[in-house]
């Protein structure tokens, strides 16, 4: 048995789905993982509580409105809102994560949502699409998806649906997400994998640089297909299966980008230390000149230079580094190569595109995935709240 999925009308959103109940089945296992900004959401704050009294059998979510910033009436109204979701599903309110995503600085419209929670039946189920549907924000598209991998004989399967379009800077990024596997995980372990998966999708993604009060990653297994992971091979076969389906998922967060119009992946590679190529990927990735640059298909490899430079670490060596877009080598010694080239001004035409900075100092490695800069995001957020 697989986790259910109950889409719901709160009342934040006028005759739209705007809130999900997934149900985890009953040998479910599940971890989480939330973002590290100083203001978290009542939710996030509650939800942290739960996981660790309790293994969770449902997740509510709620559209439109974050509950962030809201004091002690936003701790009380989600106090409410597992007290009476317990009441109807018949368990204890700290068995239940509890999740947010919208607007910040504004109370719950507690009234509507208990008035629904109290009528709803909790017993239609929707599917993977429907329930991603139901907690987008500024989403254009719902995000969700099933792959199905192997190991040896036995068929494993993860499933999921996030959502996020802005607001989005790793550690977390602005996003809620719900992942499923049916391999029998211990929790110990389970935590162990969402951390490692995490750190090379959700933590390695950004649209604008800031980090959001909400975010949640929750990482269910079934439990129900049994594999040996004290076998070093098989585990680090699931670790890869597992990291390409969050790194899947993530990716579609990019490509939704508020505005977006393309998906930039970059490589830093051969850095000192990982900390210095974090610090190095955080940088460009953020850099209002790159996006900008990104977004006009104009092929400016002296903004990705200059911004790499602005890094104080006696750790680079400028005489080291090399620079590829698209695989082109622009900038090898301190010297521009093939970077004026008509190839390269073609291959920033793409949708997707491919900025390595070859260090040359090292061993460590980071991947970040990120979107450009378009005059749709300022229209976005310049009106965001009217």
């Amino acid at each position: 048995m697989k986790s259910k999925f109950i889409t719901l009308k709160l009342g934040l959103k006028k005759n739209k789905t705007d809130g999900l109940l997934i149900c985890l089945s009953k040998a479910s296992t599940t971890e989480l993982i939330f973002t590290l900004n100083k203001f978290p959401a009542a939710p996030v704050i509650i939800s942290k509580q739960n996981i660790i009294k309790s293994n969770p059998k449902y997740i509510f979510i709620n559209s439109g409105n974050a509950n962030a910033c809201t004091g002690k009436e936003g701790l009380t109204n989600t106090k409410r809102i597992l007290n009476l979701l317990a009441k109807r599903l018949n368990c204890n309110s700290n068995e239940i994560i509890i999740m947010s995503t919208g607007i910040i600085g504004r109370q719950l419209p507690i009234d509507d949502i208990e008035k629904s929670i109290i009528k709803n039946t909790f017993n239609n189920y929707s599917s993977l699409k429907d329930a991603a549907c139901s907690v987008m924000t500024t989403d254009n598209h719902p995000k969700y998806l099933s792959k199905e991998y192997k190991i040896g004989s036995k068929k494993i399967v993860f499933s999921g649906l996030c959502k996020g379009a802005g607001m989005i800077e790793p550690n977390m990024a602005t996003m809620l997400a719900f992942i499923e596997t049916n391999v029998s995980i211990n929790k110990r372990n389970l935590k162990k994998y969402l951390h490692y998966c995490a750190n090379l999708s959700f933590n390695a993604i950004s649209v604008d640089g800031d980090m959001s009060t909400n975010d949640c990653v929750a990482f269910t297994t079934t439990n129900l297909v049994k594999i040996d992971l004290k076998n070093k091979n098989n585990e680090k076969k699931l670790l890869e299966y597992a990291a390409d389906f969050f790194i899947k998922l993530s990716s579609k967060i990019v490509k939704d980008g508020e505005g977006a119009t393309k998906i930039i992946k970059l490589n830093i590679c051969n850095a000192k230390t990982k900390t210095l190529a974090q610090e190095i990927s955080r940088k460009i990735s953020n850099s209002l000149l790159v996006k900008t640059a990104m977004y006009g298909e104009d092929p400016n490899w002296g903004r990705i230079i200059a911004s790499l430079g602005s890094i104080n670490q006696n750790a680079l060596n400028v005489l080291k580094v090399k620079l590829f877009i698209n695989k082109i080598l622009c900038f090898d010694n301190g010297t521009p190569t093939d970077a004026g080239s008509k190839r390269l001004a073609r291959s920033m035409k793409k949708n997707n595109i491919e900025i390595t900075l070859d260090l040359n100092s090292g061993k460590a490695m980071q991947t970040i995935y990120f979107s450009d800069l378009s005059h749709e995001y300022v229209h976005i957020n310049s009106a965001y709240t009217t």
